[in-house]
Protein backbone atom coordinates (compact mmCIF):
# COMPACT_ATOMS: atom_id res chain seq x y z
CA UNK A 1 0.00 0.00 0.00
CA UNK A 2 1.14 3.53 -0.75
CA UNK A 3 -0.18 6.64 0.99
CA UNK A 4 -0.87 9.20 -1.77
CA UNK A 5 -0.76 12.11 0.67
CA UNK A 6 -4.20 13.42 -0.31
CA UNK A 7 -6.38 11.37 2.02
CA UNK A 8 -6.21 8.29 -0.22
CA UNK A 9 -4.01 5.20 -0.52
CA UNK A 10 -3.17 2.93 -3.43
CA UNK A 11 -3.42 -0.84 -2.98
CA UNK A 12 -1.51 -3.07 -5.43
CA UNK A 13 -1.59 -6.83 -5.92
CA UNK A 14 1.26 -7.89 -8.19
CA UNK A 15 0.14 -11.51 -8.09
CA UNK A 16 -3.48 -10.62 -8.83
CA UNK A 17 -2.57 -8.07 -11.51
CA UNK A 18 -4.57 -5.08 -10.27
CA UNK A 19 -4.42 -1.89 -8.23
CA UNK A 20 -7.03 0.52 -6.87
CA UNK A 21 -7.34 3.61 -4.68
CA UNK A 22 -9.47 3.97 -1.52
CA UNK A 23 -9.67 6.50 1.33
CA UNK A 24 -6.61 6.35 3.58
CA UNK A 25 -8.81 5.71 6.63
CA UNK A 26 -10.27 2.51 5.19
CA UNK A 27 -9.05 -0.86 6.42
CA UNK A 28 -7.30 -3.20 3.98
CA UNK A 29 -6.40 -6.84 4.71
CA UNK A 30 -5.46 -9.91 2.69
CA UNK A 31 -8.48 -11.91 1.60
CA UNK A 32 -9.17 -15.31 3.11
CA UNK A 33 -10.22 -16.79 6.42
CA UNK A 34 -7.63 -14.99 8.53
CA UNK A 35 -5.02 -16.28 10.97
CA UNK A 36 -3.72 -18.91 11.32
CA UNK A 37 -4.59 -19.56 7.66
CA UNK A 38 -2.32 -17.96 5.05
CA UNK A 39 -3.84 -15.22 2.85
CA UNK A 40 -5.64 -16.45 -0.24
CA UNK A 41 -3.85 -15.83 -3.52
CA UNK A 42 -4.52 -12.47 -5.19
CA UNK A 43 -7.38 -11.58 -2.82
CA UNK A 44 -7.99 -8.45 -0.78
CA UNK A 45 -10.68 -7.42 1.71
CA UNK A 46 -11.48 -3.73 2.26
CA UNK A 47 -13.88 -2.07 4.70
CA UNK A 48 -14.83 1.50 5.52
CA UNK A 49 -14.92 0.55 9.22
CA UNK A 50 -12.62 -1.24 11.67
CA UNK A 51 -13.67 -4.91 11.52
CA UNK A 52 -12.46 -5.42 15.11
CA UNK A 53 -14.85 -2.73 16.34
CA UNK A 54 -17.83 -3.88 14.27
CA UNK A 55 -20.91 -5.04 16.20
CA UNK A 56 -21.52 -8.75 16.61
CA UNK A 57 -23.86 -10.12 13.99
CA UNK A 58 -27.46 -10.40 15.13
CA UNK A 59 -28.46 -14.06 14.59
CA UNK A 60 -31.94 -12.92 13.59
CA UNK A 61 -30.58 -10.79 10.75
CA UNK A 62 -27.14 -12.25 9.98
CA UNK A 63 -26.15 -9.12 8.07
CA UNK A 64 -24.42 -6.00 9.34
CA UNK A 65 -26.73 -2.99 9.23
CA UNK A 66 -25.91 -0.58 6.38
CA UNK A 67 -25.17 2.09 9.00
CA UNK A 68 -22.01 0.21 10.04
CA UNK A 69 -20.27 0.75 6.73
CA UNK A 70 -19.41 -0.99 3.49
CA UNK A 71 -17.06 -3.82 2.58
CA UNK A 72 -15.67 -4.83 -0.76
CA UNK A 73 -13.57 -7.75 -1.88
CA UNK A 74 -11.47 -8.61 -4.91
CA UNK A 75 -10.89 -12.25 -5.82
CA UNK A 76 -9.21 -14.07 -8.68
CA UNK A 77 -11.26 -16.79 -10.41
CA UNK A 78 -10.17 -19.44 -12.91
CA UNK A 79 -12.05 -19.82 -16.19
CA UNK A 80 -12.13 -23.31 -17.68
CA UNK A 81 -13.36 -22.23 -21.12
CA UNK A 82 -13.61 -18.50 -21.93
CA UNK A 83 -17.18 -17.28 -22.53
CA UNK A 84 -18.91 -13.89 -22.60
CA UNK A 85 -18.70 -12.55 -19.03
CA UNK A 86 -22.46 -12.37 -18.52
CA UNK A 87 -22.68 -16.15 -18.94
CA UNK A 88 -20.77 -16.62 -15.67
CA UNK A 89 -23.30 -14.77 -13.54
CA UNK A 90 -25.11 -17.92 -12.37
CA UNK A 91 -21.75 -19.50 -11.41
CA UNK A 92 -20.76 -16.72 -9.01
CA UNK A 93 -21.74 -17.91 -5.53
CA UNK A 94 -20.60 -15.63 -2.70
CA UNK A 95 -22.92 -16.69 0.12
CA UNK A 96 -25.94 -18.80 1.02
CA UNK A 97 -28.57 -16.06 1.07
CA UNK A 98 -28.76 -14.96 -2.57
CA UNK A 99 -32.31 -15.20 -3.90
CA UNK A 100 -31.85 -13.47 -7.27
CA UNK A 101 -29.27 -12.03 -9.65
CA UNK A 102 -30.14 -9.00 -11.75
CA UNK A 103 -27.97 -8.02 -14.72
CA UNK A 104 -26.88 -4.38 -15.05
CA UNK A 105 -24.73 -4.49 -18.17
CA UNK A 106 -21.28 -4.36 -19.74
CA UNK A 107 -18.68 -1.70 -19.08
CA UNK A 108 -14.90 -1.26 -19.33
CA UNK A 109 -12.59 -1.29 -16.33
CA UNK A 110 -8.83 -0.81 -16.63
CA UNK A 111 -9.05 -1.29 -20.37
CA UNK A 112 -10.72 -4.70 -19.90
CA UNK A 113 -14.29 -5.80 -20.56
CA UNK A 114 -16.38 -6.06 -17.40
CA UNK A 115 -19.92 -7.10 -16.58
CA UNK A 116 -21.87 -5.79 -13.61
CA UNK A 117 -24.84 -7.42 -11.93
CA UNK A 118 -26.57 -7.20 -8.56
CA UNK A 119 -27.14 -9.98 -6.08
CA UNK A 120 -30.31 -9.71 -4.05
CA UNK A 121 -29.70 -11.29 -0.66
CA UNK A 122 -32.37 -12.28 1.84
CA UNK A 123 -32.02 -13.85 5.28
CA UNK A 124 -35.02 -15.35 7.10
CA UNK A 125 -35.07 -16.16 10.80
CA UNK A 126 -38.02 -17.35 12.89
CA UNK A 127 -37.91 -16.39 16.55
CA UNK A 128 -39.12 -18.72 19.29
CA UNK A 129 -42.36 -16.76 19.50
CA UNK A 130 -43.01 -17.50 15.82
CA UNK A 131 -42.10 -14.04 14.56
CA UNK A 132 -40.43 -14.17 11.15
CA UNK A 133 -37.55 -11.71 10.70
CA UNK A 134 -36.64 -11.02 7.06
CA UNK A 135 -33.51 -9.00 6.23
CA UNK A 136 -32.77 -7.89 2.68
CA UNK A 137 -29.66 -6.32 1.20
CA UNK A 138 -28.22 -5.95 -2.29
CA UNK A 139 -24.66 -6.60 -3.39
CA UNK A 140 -23.14 -5.18 -6.60
CA UNK A 141 -20.76 -7.59 -8.35
CA UNK A 142 -18.31 -6.99 -11.19
CA UNK A 143 -16.76 -9.74 -13.34
CA UNK A 144 -13.66 -8.23 -14.96
CA UNK A 145 -11.62 -9.82 -17.75
CA UNK A 146 -7.83 -9.88 -17.36
CA UNK A 147 -4.95 -10.09 -19.87
CA UNK A 148 -5.01 -13.85 -19.24
CA UNK A 149 -8.02 -15.56 -20.88
CA UNK A 150 -8.10 -18.23 -18.17
CA UNK A 151 -8.62 -15.75 -15.31
CA UNK A 152 -11.12 -13.08 -14.31
CA UNK A 153 -11.41 -10.78 -11.32
CA UNK A 154 -14.59 -10.92 -9.26
CA UNK A 155 -15.26 -7.77 -7.23
CA UNK A 156 -18.22 -7.41 -4.88
CA UNK A 157 -19.42 -4.88 -2.29
CA UNK A 158 -21.71 -5.29 0.73
CA UNK A 159 -24.19 -3.70 1.22
CA UNK A 160 -25.19 -1.42 -1.62
CA UNK A 161 -27.53 0.39 0.78
CA UNK A 162 -24.59 2.09 2.56
CA UNK A 163 -23.71 5.69 1.69
CA UNK A 164 -20.09 4.72 0.96
CA UNK A 165 -21.10 2.56 -2.01
CA UNK A 166 -20.35 5.50 -4.33
CA UNK A 167 -16.72 5.42 -3.11
CA UNK A 168 -16.55 1.72 -4.00
CA UNK A 169 -18.06 2.44 -7.41
CA UNK A 170 -15.33 4.98 -8.11
CA UNK A 171 -12.55 2.72 -6.80
CA UNK A 172 -13.68 -0.10 -9.09
CA UNK A 173 -14.22 2.16 -12.10
CA UNK A 174 -10.66 3.51 -11.77
CA UNK A 175 -8.94 0.15 -11.19
CA UNK A 176 -5.81 -0.65 -13.17
CA UNK A 177 -5.62 -4.17 -14.60
CA UNK A 178 -2.34 -5.62 -15.86
CA UNK A 179 -0.55 -8.93 -16.44
CA UNK A 180 0.15 -10.48 -13.03
CA UNK A 181 3.60 -11.28 -11.73
CA UNK A 182 4.33 -15.02 -11.70
CA UNK A 183 6.83 -16.67 -9.37
CA UNK A 184 8.33 -20.12 -9.68
CA UNK A 185 9.39 -21.95 -6.56
CA UNK A 186 11.55 -25.07 -6.60
CA UNK A 187 10.12 -28.49 -5.77
CA UNK A 188 10.97 -29.31 -2.16
CA UNK A 189 8.73 -32.35 -1.63
CA UNK A 190 10.05 -35.05 -3.97
CA UNK A 191 8.14 -37.83 -5.69
CA UNK A 192 10.26 -40.53 -4.00
CA UNK A 193 9.07 -39.31 -0.60
CA UNK A 194 5.45 -39.78 -1.64
CA UNK A 195 5.98 -43.23 -3.14
CA UNK A 196 7.88 -44.39 -0.06
CA UNK A 197 5.13 -43.15 2.23
CA UNK A 198 2.65 -45.57 0.64
CA UNK A 199 4.91 -48.49 -0.24
CA UNK A 200 6.56 -48.94 3.16
CA UNK A 201 5.42 -48.88 6.79
CA UNK A 202 6.81 -46.62 9.50
CA UNK A 203 9.33 -49.36 10.27
CA UNK A 204 10.49 -49.46 6.64
CA UNK A 205 8.85 -52.78 5.75
CA UNK A 206 6.90 -53.22 2.47
CA UNK A 207 3.12 -52.82 2.76
CA UNK A 208 1.13 -55.45 0.84
CA UNK A 209 0.42 -55.11 -2.86
CA UNK A 210 0.02 -51.47 -3.76
CA UNK A 211 0.28 -49.32 -6.86
CA UNK A 212 1.38 -45.77 -6.16
CA UNK A 213 1.97 -43.02 -8.74
CA UNK A 214 2.39 -39.25 -8.47
CA UNK A 215 2.30 -36.55 -11.17
CA UNK A 216 3.47 -32.97 -10.93
CA UNK A 217 0.91 -30.38 -12.13
CA UNK A 218 0.11 -26.68 -11.55
CA UNK A 219 -2.57 -25.89 -8.99
CA UNK A 220 -5.19 -24.90 -11.58
CA UNK A 221 -4.87 -28.34 -13.21
CA UNK A 222 -5.04 -29.96 -9.78
CA UNK A 223 -8.40 -28.24 -9.25
CA UNK A 224 -9.77 -29.75 -12.45
CA UNK A 225 -9.04 -33.25 -11.13
CA UNK A 226 -11.29 -32.79 -8.13
CA UNK A 227 -14.69 -34.51 -8.25
CA UNK A 228 -16.84 -32.44 -10.65
CA UNK A 229 -13.95 -29.97 -10.99
CA UNK A 230 -13.65 -30.28 -14.76
CA UNK A 231 -17.35 -29.52 -15.14
CA UNK A 232 -17.20 -26.21 -13.25
CA UNK A 233 -17.11 -23.27 -15.65
CA UNK A 234 -15.49 -20.84 -13.21
CA UNK A 235 -14.13 -21.16 -9.67
CA UNK A 236 -12.22 -19.07 -7.15
CA UNK A 237 -8.45 -19.44 -6.97
CA UNK A 238 -7.31 -19.56 -3.34
CA UNK A 239 -3.73 -20.56 -4.22
CA UNK A 240 -1.23 -19.50 -6.86
CA UNK A 241 -2.47 -21.21 -10.06
CA UNK A 242 1.18 -21.77 -11.06
CA UNK A 243 2.12 -23.38 -7.73
CA UNK A 244 3.13 -27.00 -8.25
CA UNK A 245 1.21 -29.86 -6.67
CA UNK A 246 1.62 -33.61 -6.68
CA UNK A 247 -1.50 -35.52 -7.72
CA UNK A 248 -1.19 -38.87 -5.99
CA UNK A 249 -3.04 -42.07 -6.87
CA UNK A 250 -2.92 -45.16 -4.65
CA UNK A 251 -4.61 -48.55 -5.01
CA UNK A 252 -4.12 -51.96 -3.46
CA UNK A 253 -4.27 -53.65 -0.09
CA UNK A 254 -5.11 -52.27 3.35
CA UNK A 255 -5.77 -48.68 2.33
CA UNK A 256 -7.10 -46.30 5.01
CA UNK A 257 -10.70 -45.16 4.96
CA UNK A 258 -11.94 -41.60 5.24
CA UNK A 259 -14.10 -40.44 8.09
CA UNK A 260 -17.05 -42.80 8.00
CA UNK A 261 -15.53 -44.67 5.07
CA UNK A 262 -16.13 -43.94 1.39
CA UNK A 263 -18.91 -41.42 0.74
CA UNK A 264 -22.37 -42.95 0.86
CA UNK A 265 -21.14 -46.21 2.42
CA UNK A 266 -23.27 -48.27 4.83
CA UNK A 267 -22.58 -48.59 8.56
CA UNK A 268 -19.91 -51.20 7.83
CA UNK A 269 -18.11 -49.65 4.85
CA UNK A 270 -16.47 -51.83 2.21
CA UNK A 271 -12.69 -51.71 1.86
CA UNK A 272 -11.13 -48.71 0.13
CA UNK A 273 -10.06 -49.65 -3.40
CA UNK A 274 -8.23 -46.47 -4.37
CA UNK A 275 -7.36 -42.98 -3.15
CA UNK A 276 -6.72 -39.80 -5.14
CA UNK A 277 -5.45 -36.59 -3.54
CA UNK A 278 -3.15 -33.63 -4.03
CA UNK A 279 -0.32 -32.24 -1.90
CA UNK A 280 1.90 -29.16 -2.39
CA UNK A 281 5.28 -29.82 -3.97
CA UNK A 282 6.96 -26.48 -3.26
CA UNK A 283 6.30 -25.96 0.44
CA UNK A 284 6.68 -27.76 3.76
CA UNK A 285 2.96 -27.21 4.39
CA UNK A 286 1.59 -30.43 2.92
CA UNK A 287 -2.10 -29.53 3.33
CA UNK A 288 -3.75 -30.37 0.02
CA UNK A 289 -6.96 -29.06 -1.47
CA UNK A 290 -8.89 -32.29 -1.99
CA UNK A 291 -8.94 -36.05 -1.48
CA UNK A 292 -11.16 -38.74 -2.96
CA UNK A 293 -11.70 -42.24 -1.57
CA UNK A 294 -13.47 -44.95 -3.58
CA UNK A 295 -14.80 -48.39 -2.68
CA UNK A 296 -15.31 -49.44 -6.32
CA UNK A 297 -12.98 -49.79 -9.26
CA UNK A 298 -9.27 -50.42 -9.13
CA UNK A 299 -7.75 -47.07 -10.15
CA UNK A 300 -8.88 -43.40 -10.34
CA UNK A 301 -10.23 -42.91 -13.88
CA UNK A 302 -8.94 -39.33 -14.29
CA UNK A 303 -5.32 -39.96 -13.30
CA UNK A 304 -3.72 -41.58 -16.35
CA UNK A 305 -4.70 -38.74 -18.71
CA UNK A 306 -3.00 -36.12 -16.52
CA UNK A 307 0.17 -34.47 -17.81
CA UNK A 308 3.32 -34.75 -15.70
CA UNK A 309 5.82 -31.92 -15.46
CA UNK A 310 8.32 -34.19 -13.71
CA UNK A 311 9.93 -36.37 -16.37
Amino acid sequence: MVDLGDGRKRVTSAEGGYEFVVPASWFVAPGGFGAPNPPNFGQVHVSSFDPKAAPTLDPARWMLPPSVGVMFDIQLWHVAQPKPLDQYVSNIILGPDTVARVGVGYTTIGGQAAYRFTMQNEHRFQRQDGTLVVTRQTEPVWIIATPRPDRVLVVFATPAENDHISVVDQAVAEMRIYTPFESRRPVTYQRDEILQKWSTSLTGKPVGERRVEAKLVPYDQALAVQPSGAAVAIYRLDHDPSELYWIVAVSGDDLPQGRGGPLGSPATPPPTRWILYDTPATTDNLAGTFSQIAAQGSWPPTFDALPDLCR
